[in-house]
């Protein structure tokens, strides 16, 4: 089966609409969980993972008027997760300290500008405290507030943008040690990228053209040269916008790559495991998701698209069974639901003729695994494990998901053997022998034993042989071992002949 691959979803209930999506650990169980904010409900449910790949029963707590942008960090330094929430009905952000259980305390109201979309977190001014950045829809303003480490904030500093500023991601975008922003403006068909100065300030906007109605924005090193890069979903033009960064705070032209209909949120993460960056967008008219894998250039392949139950909007990633491998989580706001598709991936398997060596002391060759990059909730196995040394023979490998038993990829090839190790000399014992001349005398002595790794005739010739005439002195006797490989080995000893003395 063609990755990528996701496991049927399983769904769990939230409130009312349920809109952004985020994960954290936040009742130190060393298992991710979930927060969502629902716009209908004013409030923020928590699900509890259970590192399997479920969740318990939400818990929700009250947040402002018609939540939608939701952040996470540890806002009061007691080493438990918070939570940062943009209300869209009251110009608010919300704010709930985490008591490391999975609860969350009354929210406390920190006023931003007219219709706040989405919010990130970030430490903008170097103080080691966590700030938060909101994108005013119709303001074309962001609002900047800084955190004093106690869990409350400033009031906002506002930067102007494009016109409705929607989504919003943060890096390092001209390598000046200071977190910078990119907004998308779904109002005028462009992203702003604001250039930070580390105290918590930031320059005016520099505008780059996306597609139509831009809304979810992420940031990633899609080409792997060391610069940050953005991907831009555009809602009207069904497409996702990838831009590559220089270095300096500017972006190349888009290039943009076709999703389903009416995309709406986006994230970025490795779903097949081969060290290039994917990404995965919600299509609200579709009911799906659909995943586009990263090629390590910039460009992506085509989409896979995955059904989630309906209306999708936020997503986010995270490793819910404890696989090791990056699965997502989808928010479906008109069913009131949770979507978790589990990853089931199986890279296609490159198997190309191979010849070994023997394995030490064997006459066989263990069979390497193939090549191809797996996810760890991947098993392959080869039949047969091992070959002979000699003959051709053919080996099948299978790749199979842990997740999905029916998603495998196999390939068959053929392994040779050949047998490159020496026999082994033994034996080689020096001799002292006593001449009843003062010239020499002829010597007699026992071969040495040759063993091999593997079946056959061994060959073994001694300089000088045995019964030949040795001189007084010290000689040395040189063996060679030959197998039926024609792989040799070389011993040497000694044979001292004492002079007769008359007594």
């Amino acid at each position: 089966m063609v990755c990528p691959a996701f496991g049927v979803q399983t769904t769990f209930v939230t409130e009312n609409f349920p809109d952004l999506i985020i994960t954290g650990d936040f009742n130190h169980d060393e298992t991710l969980d979930l927060v969502v904010t629902n716009f209908f409900s004013n409030t923020v449910s928590v699900l509890l993972g259970d590192g399997t790949g479920s969740f318990g029963p939400q818990t929700t707590f009250a947040v402002g008027t018609r939540p939608q942008g939701i952040a996470t960090g540890d806002f009061n330094h007691d080493g438990k997760l918070d939570l940062a929430v943009a209300n869209r009905g009251d110009d608010t952000v919300s704010v709930l300290l985490g008591d490391g259980t999975g609860s969350f305390g009354t929210q406390t109201t920190f006023a931003v500008g007219d219709n706040p979309f989405e919010c990130i977190t970030g430490d903008f001014n170097h103080d080691g405290n966590l700030d938060l950045v909101v994108t005013n829809f119709d303001d074309a303003t962001v609002s900047v507030l800084l955190g004093d480490g106690t869990g409350s904030f400033g009031a906002q500093t506002t930067f102007g943008t494009g016109d409705g500023p929607a989504g919003i991601t943060t890096g390092d975008f001209n390598h000046d040690g200071n977190l910078d922003l990119a907004v998308t403006n779904s109002e005028d068909d462009t992203l702003s990228v604001l250039l930070g100065d580390g105290s918590g300030s930031f320059g005016v906007q520099t505008t780059f053209v996306t597609g139509d109605r831009p809304i979810g924005i992420t940031t990633g090193d899609f080409n792997h040269d060391g610069i940050l890069d953005l991907a831009v979903v555009n809602q009207v033009d069904n497409s996702v916008s990838v831009l590559l960064g220089d270095g300096t705070g500017s972006f190349g032209p888009q290039i943009t790559f076709a999703v389903g209909s009416i995309p709406q949120i986006i994230t970025t993460g490795d779903f097949n495991c081969d060290g290039n960056l994917d990404l995965a967008v919600t299509n609200f008219f579709s009911n799906t998701v659909s995943v586009l894998l990263g090629e390590g250039t910039g460009s992506f392949g085509t989409q896979s698209a995955f059904v989630v139950e309906g209306t999708p909007f936020g997503i986010t990633t995270g490793d819910f069974n404890s696989d090791g491998t990056l699965d997502l989580a989808v928010a479906n706001v008109q069913r009131n639901t949770v979507s978790i598709l589990l990853n089931s991936c199986v890279n296609p398997l490159t198997c190309p003729d191979l010849t070994l060596e023997n394995d030490r002391g064997t006459c066989e060759g263990t069979v390497p695994l193939p090549t191809t990059p797996q996810c760890p909730n991947v098993t392959t196995v080869c039949s047969p494990v091992t070959v002979t040394v000699g003959t051709p023979t053919s080996v099948t490998c299978t790749a199979t998901s842990d997740i999905d038993p029916g998603n495998t990829e196999t390939c068959t090839f053929t392994v040779t053997v050949n047998d490159t190790e020496p026999p082994t000399l033994s034996g080689l014992n020096d001799i002292d022998i006593e001449a009843h001349n003062n010239i020499g005398t002829i010597v007699t002595y026992p071969v040495p034993i040759a063993t091999d790794n593997c079946p056959g005739t061994i060959t073994i010739k001694c300089t000088p042989p045995s019964g030949s005439f040795f001189p007084i002195g010290t000689t040395t006797v040189t063996c060679t071992a030959i197998d039926s490989n024609g792989n040799s080995s070389t011993g040497m000893f000694t044979v001292s002949v004492i002079p007769f003395e008359e007594e």
